[in-house]
């Protein structure tokens, strides 16, 4: 099934490093693609010189993903391509955040951290993470401080969660935190369920982890459990099945038919582009899928919501600080964003 696929449409629309598609097809002609690597280790300089402001000013962070994750698969850190540093901290924490990047020479990229205490509130509430990009270095930082956008649990269940599943590790010298191994694993399936596994990459990730890791089942079952993740643990394993037979599955522990929506995910994973947006008929299958990943009300909800408030809605100034205006001023931002993107 993966060699289907051309190194091009490996690398580019899926997002796999030439040494990861080395690795997939059994070639060894990634040697020449050096500049990939120096590209990457020039931004891993630029994560280290970061995690020791954050530490000086006593920052509570933990990197999602990027390098961490590559140097814990393949016990180095630019195997795996990544594009900007994912960082997990406080809501609390936030705007101090925000304040060092831009001393920093970062600017804010799609939506600005907003200078209304209320608005600030709401896009904690209403949002997962914020976008800021170095003109200059050419990296972006996605500073989160949730996991998902969905809630699959309470907030307060959440962070404990969290909190009891981060560990610390040494990288390049410095102690920076990730999640530990069964709930970054969990993690990255949520993620990649909730995205209908439309890059490669994301099922890769899950299949060189479990080939290189041992997976504490009982630890994996128990926070699979706690996040009512199941679904989500079902389609990973159906997918796996078709472009990795001979990947180790992932524990669960009840029988589930998730086969329609495996097929939808299988689906997304085979077009040949990813469109920036999408259609009014794609768009509903979307929501249709993201809604049936769980049966928590809540979760439900959240995806409903994300369809009719906006982020970037909160850039016009002349709309009160209340959530109710921006449902209302929804379909007007979305018009007023494509007559702009137009001219």
């Amino acid at each position: 099934m993966i060699r289907s696929f051309s190194r091009s449409v490996l690398h580019e629309r899926h997002r796999l490093s030439h040494q990861q598609i080395d690795r997939l097809l059994n070639e060894n002609s990634g040697k020449k693609y050096l500049s990939e690597t120096v590209q990457q280790l020039d931004k891993i300089g630029f994560l280290l010189e970061l995690s020791v402001l954050f530490t000086q000013k006593g920052v509570w962070f933990l990197v999602l993903k990027g390098p961490l994750l590559s140097q814990r698969i393949y016990n180095d850190p630019t195997t795996r391509l990544w594009k900007d540093f994912d960082l997990l901290t406080k809501p609390d924490q936030v705007t101090t955040c925000v304040t060092l990047l831009l001393d920093l020479g970062f600017q804010h990229e799609k939506v600005d951290w907003p200078e209304s205490e209320k608005r600030r509130e709401m896009i904690l509430h209403f949002g997962k993470n914020l976008e800021m990009y170095h003109p200059e270095k050419g990296i972006s930082v996605e500073l989160h401080w949730k996991l998902f956008d969905d809630r699959l649990t309470t907030s307060k269940k959440m962070w404990k969660l969290i909190d009891n599943h981060t560990e610390e590790t040494s990288f390049s010298g410095k102690p920076m935190k990730r999640l530990s191994l069964e709930f970054e694993l969990l993690y990255l399936v949520i993620h990649g369920s909730i995205h209908a596994w439309f890059r490669l990459k994301w099922l890769t990730d899950i299949r060189d982890l479990l080939q290189s890791h041992s997976i504490n089942k009982e630890k994996f079952l128990l926070l699979t459990k706690e996040l009512s993740a199941s679904r989500f643990v079902c389609i990973c394993n159906y997918v796996l099945a078709v472009y990795f037979p001979s990947s180790k599955q992932l524990p669960l522990d009840k029988q589930m038919d998730c086969k329609k929506l495996s097929e939808y995910a299988l689906r997304e994973m085979r077009k040949e582009t990813v469109k920036p947006k999408y259609n009014f008929p794609e768009t509903v299958q979307a929501i249709r899928y993201k809604m049936a990943l769980s049966s928590d009300i809540r979760y439900k909800l959240d995806v409903l919501r994300l369809v009719t408030f906006g982020k970037p809605d909160l850039q016009f100034s002349r709309i009160p600080d209340h959530p109710l205006f921006f449902y209302l001023f929804r379909p007007f931002g979305l018009l007023i964003r494509k007559f702009y993107k137009s001219r």
